[in-house]
C-alpha cells in the first residue's frame, strides 16, 4: 500500500502558473534543518542532502516495520532575513532559512532519534546531527506554481503579493517554497516550484 502527503493531499499540491489559489494546509510531521547565507553554497546542497537521507531511512522503517511505502514528500523551504523584513531574493547572504520535508504522521520524537543516531553512524554528512523533527500548521495560505528558473521567481512572488494586498489579507508566516523536481535532473526551464504565503483574511 502506498501513502504520502503530497497523495493524500493533492489540493495543495495542485498549484498552477495562471491563478494564485487559497488552500488550508493542515498541521504535518517535518524533520528539519537551519541555515544561514547564500543557498547557492555547499552546506545548502549538503543540508538537502541529509533531510533526503533521513526521509529515505523513515520510509524504509515504515516499510519494514508497518509494511507500507510511505512516498518521500518535496524538499520545502521557509525564508526569511536577519531583521524580519519582507523577504528579498536579492539580499543572499542576509538570507537565514529552514529546511523541510514531510513525514508520516506515525513519526515520533523517539523513532526519529533512533533513526537519526543509526543514519549519522553510517553516513558521510555533517549536517545530519543538526536536523529535527518538529510539527507545523500554516493554516489558510495562498500559494502559486514558478516555472523557471529560482532567480526568476520575483515575477511569481511580485503577483503573490499584489494579490495579498488587494485582497486586503495579511501575512503571518515566511516566504515558503515547495521544490516539486529536482534541480539537478531536470533543465532549469523546467523547474517547478510553489510559492506560498501563510495569510489572514
Amino acid at each position: 500500500m502506498k501513502e504520502g502527503i503530497r497523495k493524500e493531499y493533492k489540493e495543495i499540491y495542485d498549484a498552477s502558473t495562471k491563478r494564485i489559489d487559497i488552500v488550508e494546509v493542515p498541521e504535518f510531521n517535518y524533520i528539519m534543518i537551519d541555515g544561514i547565507g547564500n543557498p547557492n553554497v555547499e552546506e545548502f546542497r549538503l543540508k538537502s542532502e541529509a533531510l533526503h537521507i533521513l526521509s529515505k531511512e523513515v520510509k524504509d522503517y515504515f516499510k519494514e516495520e508497518l509494511d507500507v511505502l510511505y512516498l518521500i514528500s518535496p524538499l520545502e523551504g521557509m525564508w526569511d532575513t536577519y531583521d524580519n523584513s519582507q523577504f528579498d531574493v536579492t539580499r543572499k547572504q542576509m538570507i537565514k532559512f529552514t529546511l523541510l520535508i514531510a513525514q508520516p504522521k506515525g513519526l515520533n520524537e523517539d523513532t526519529f532519534e533512533r533513526i537519526k543516531e543509526k543514519v549519522v553512524q553510517k553516513k558521510d554528512n555533517p549536517y545530519l546531527v543538526d536536523a529535527y523533527l518538529r510539527r507545523m500548521t500554516e493554516g489558510r495560505c495562498v500559494q502559486m506554481l514558478h516555472r523557471g528558473a529560482y532567480n526568476k521567481e520575483i515575477n511569481t512572488t511580485k503577483q503573490i503579493m499584489e494579490f495579498i494586498t488587494i485582497q486586503g489579507m495579511t501575512l503571518t508566516g515566511f516566504h515558503h517554497e515547495i521544490y516539486l523536481n529536482d534541480p539537478e535532473k531536470v533543465e532549469v526551464d523546467k523547474l517547478k516550484t510553489i510559492v506560498r504565503y501563510a495569510i489572514e483574511e
